[in-house]
């Protein structure tokens, strides 16, 4: 079984909130408790240059996804609730939805990854197999549940829909 993390990939340029504070308290730092402390349909203002798309993946301040990457999640796991998020660009004119999974917290890092001391990254990612359950797709336990993990199956799903703005890393498997 494989496993690799998901996240906007650094190449493309994400869009810049204006108005974070007025959906997410500053004080919350944990995705999970963003996620619920949001409404069911949420608002941010941003910006973003006129020519340069809406990718598919956001995963700053939270993991946030379009709608098609967002079926495709329901494809895989079908009871996974969403929350609603439209970012405007006024200065351009335009907007984009996207889709907030709530997807499981699996504690599966193995005691032999390397977390830096500040507990926000992980630089030596362990997971244990057995642990996961084979879900398709969750958020791992730890590094304030910043990482999303998927099994190559999802993984090869998403690049065949051509998934815009998505990075990858594998993580062991024990």
């Amino acid at each position: 079984m494989r496993y690799f993390r998901i996240y906007a990939d650094k190449r493309n340029i994400q869009p810049c909130i204006l108005s974070l504070n007025s959906v997410i308290q500053p004080n919350i730092q944990h995705q999970n408790q963003i996620y619920e402390n949001l409404d069911r349909r949420n608002y941010l203002n941003v910006q973003l240059e006129e020519e340069i798309p809406f990718m598919d993946i956001i995963s700053s301040p939270i993991f946030m996804v379009s709608k098609e990457f967002a079926n495709l999640i329901r494809m895989y796991c079908p009871g996974i609730k969403f929350k609603y998020m439209v970012l405007f660009d006024e200065r351009n004119r335009r907007a984009s939805s996207y889709q907030i999974p709530a997807l499981p917290i699996i504690d599966c890092l193995d005691e032999d990854s390397e977390v830096s001391r500040d507990g926000h990254m992980i630089t030596k990612g362990i997971l244990c197999g057995y642990k996961t359950g084979g879900v398709p797709i969750f958020r791992l336990e730890g590094a304030e549940g910043r990482y999303i993990m998927a099994n190559l199956e999802f993984i090869e799903s998403a690049y065949r829909r051509e998934v815009r703005g998505m990075g990858i890393e594998e993580f062991v498997v024990r």
